[in-house]
This record gives C-alpha cells, sequence and structure tokens, in this order.
C-alpha cells in the first residue's frame, strides 16, 4: 500500500497488530518514490450503459458535464494533487515530545490508516518491544 503526506500526520496513535499502544508519531520522513506511473482506463473500457440512466432523474439531458467527463477514460476527472508520496519512507514513533526513546518504523510496515490512528501489521514482538503493564494507581 502506499501513502502520502495527506495519510500519516503528526499526533497519530500508533497500535501493533496485538493492540499495543506503542505512541503517536512524531515526525515522518519522505523516502524515494517508487517508479509508479498513473493507471488509466483504455478509452473502451467501462460499462456500456451509463448509469446515469439508470437514475431516478438523468440529469446530462438537463446540462450535466458529469456523466461525460467522469468516465473510466478520463480517469474518473481525478487530477493530481499536490500531496508527496512517502515512499519508502518511516514515522517516528514515541510517547514523549522529546526525541527520547523514539524509534523509526517504516511506512511498509503499517497495516490501517483509520482517522487518527495507525496500526501497524507487526506484532510488539516482532519490533522488540515488550508490552507495557499499567501501573496500579
Amino acid at each position: 500500500m502506499t501513502f502520502d503526506t495527506r495519510d500519516l500526520r503528526i499526533g497519530m496513535d500508533v497500535y501493533t497488530a496485538d493492540w499495543v499502544y506503542l505512541g503517536t508519531v512524531r515526525r515522518v520522513r519522505l523516502g524515494p518514490a517508487p517508479n509508479m506511473r498513473p493507471v488509466r482506463a483504455l478509452p473502451n473500457e467501462g460499462s456500456i450503459v451509463s448509469g446515469e440512466f439508470l437514475g431516478p432523474q438523468p440529469t446530462a439531458p438537463l446540462g450535466n458535464p458529469g456523466p461525460l467527463v467522469q468516465t473510466a477514460a478520463n480517469g474518473y476527472a481525478t487530477g493530481s494533487d499536490d500531496a508527496l508520496p512517502l515512499g519508502t519512507g518511516a514515522i517516528a514513533v514515541g510517547r514523549l515530545p522529546l526525541p527520547l526513546g523514539w524509534y523509526w518504523i517504516p511506512v511498509s510496515a503499517i497495516q490501517i490508516v483509520s482517522f487518527e490512528r495507525l496500526v501497524l501489521g507487526r506484532t510488539a514482538a516482532e519490533l522488540g518491544r515488550r508490552p507495557r503493564r499499567p501501573r496500579p494507581h
């Protein structure tokens, strides 16, 4: 999976695959991006029947250009943005805002990104981290 600078942000909580809390993202380091080219559909690729005409009220006859522009051949009218790909970068994870006890995890180890949390595809044992036990009050 590839991520860009919109996906990973400083302050996101980081968990292992076995739900051990590691800390928060403290830094995001970009790496070389893999040589990827945008995927474009062939001009004849797509549905023969436009979904526009299957709806309750077709809007193309009323002047809506969407059905013509948002096709597979046109990349569904999605343009590129300015988000930089993280490539083979890494994230610094730590519990303190100072760089004490931080460790770098490669972006390739990230399994899930959801809202303000990311989950790694590795367990705490695989990362060499011991789960912390809560302290008694």
